[in-house]
């Protein structure tokens, strides 16, 4: 009987309070201010953010000139998006990065292992490939490594070191014959 007392009272309480609130804004600004729970929206655009804003779309090149588009993840590596829709690279060993590229004149050496293998070669092209982060030291030799002089392009990198952003929306990215990776 207590409880249902108490939850009797709570709706005038609450009436109560709304109305000292909304009466407190009234008298300031002459509107009521809803509080809402939703995240901040930008007003110029009008519309509440959504996944769709990070997704981009790609065009992988397979070694028999065949095109597919997929769909990958803003902040992701483009070797995930490639695994997430099947297409092969080959395996991926990465032990951290070993330095991160700041700017031109700021590099960071944060002590990873970088790129272990070079069977993830793709070679990139298309819009956002400036946007990609420099190519690390570590990662050359390992493409050069693993890859004969000929299948080595300016454009060459390994999928697993590409984290994609925005403005690569759009990138084409060629899948060369995979390396027999059965013996390491």
């Amino acid at each position: 009987m207590a409880s249902r007392l108490v939850c009797n009272r709570l709706p005038k309480h609450f009436s109560r309070f709304v109305a000292s609130v909304a009466g407190s804004t009234t008298r300031r600004n002459n509107n009521i201010a809803l509080r809402t729970f939703a995240a901040e929206t930008d007003s110029s655009i009008g519309t509440a953010p959504s996944v769709f804003d990070k997704i981009i779309s790609l065009t992988i090149v397979d070694p028999s000139g065949a095109r597919r588009k997929i769909n990958g993840m803003v902040g992701k590596s483009l070797y995930d998006a490639c695994e997430t829709n099947e297409v092969e690279l080959g395996p991926m060993t990465i032990g951290g990065p070993s330095e991160i590229v700041h700017s031109e004149r700021w590099t960071e050496p944060v002590f990873g292992a970088g790129p272990t293998s070079g069977y993830d070669h793709v070679i990139v092209s298309g819009p956002g490939v400036d946007t990609a982060t420099p190519m690390t030291p570590s990662e050359s030799r390992m493409i050069e490594d693993y890859w004969d002089f000929d299948e080595i392009f300016p454009e060459s990198r390994l999928a697993s070191m590409i984290t994609l952003t925005k403005k690569m929306n759009g990138m084409i990215v060629y899948v060369p014959h995979r390396v027999d990776d059965s013996n390491p």
